[in-house]
């Protein structure tokens, strides 16, 4: 079985979970929906705390983007070659708009905005993988290679998390 980490609030150990890798993408999208959710709850006189959620988001947008892209979305081509690579190109223009927010002002007028765009693009690029995406993986794929791909994922997502933290 794929295995997921979780960090120990006590030791800062790591403590294996199983987790296939569509359970394990599910999973990011709902942190992201969480974070979104979290900077759209602070008042604009609150800009550190905005910047720092910000900040968590880009990172774990990019980390989850960079684990589909090297091992999802390669075995998804197989599956469905024109969502796989629509994938990537959304994936690009969060990329975009996330640098574009990161040199904007959280007390700017069109923080907030730019903040409102993203979560729209992200939010339409998770719908299109949970309802058309993953389905189509799990039916191809199978549970077994799911779950070796979530263990590799995994990892990965937290190497890089590590690195951009």
């Amino acid at each position: 079985m794929a295995q997921s980490t979780q960090a120990s609030e006590q030791m800062g150990q790591v403590t294996p979970i199983d987790i296939n890798a569509i359970d394990l993408l599910k999973q990011q999208h709902r942190e992201v929906e969480d974070l979104f959710t979290q900077i759209e709850g602070i008042s604009n006189r609150a800009s550190k705390a905005k910047s720092q959620l910000f900040e968590e988001l880009a990172a774990k947008l990019e980390a989850h983007s960079k684990i589909e892209e090297k091992h999802l979305y390669p075995e998804g081509r197989e599956v469905d070659e024109d969502q796989a690579l629509e994938s990537i190109e959304e994936h690009d223009v969060v990329r975009k708009l996330i640098r574009k927010i990161a040199k904007t002002d959280p007390k700017d007028e069109t923080y907030k905005a730019k903040i409102t765009v993203l979560k729209e693009l992200v939010q339409h690029h998770v719908k299109e993988e949970e309802e058309e995406f993953f389905p189509e993986l799990e039916a191809e794929l199978g549970e077994e290679h799911l779950s070796e791909l979530g263990e590799d994922m995994q990892k990965m997502y937290h190497k890089l998390l590590v690195q951009s933290g």
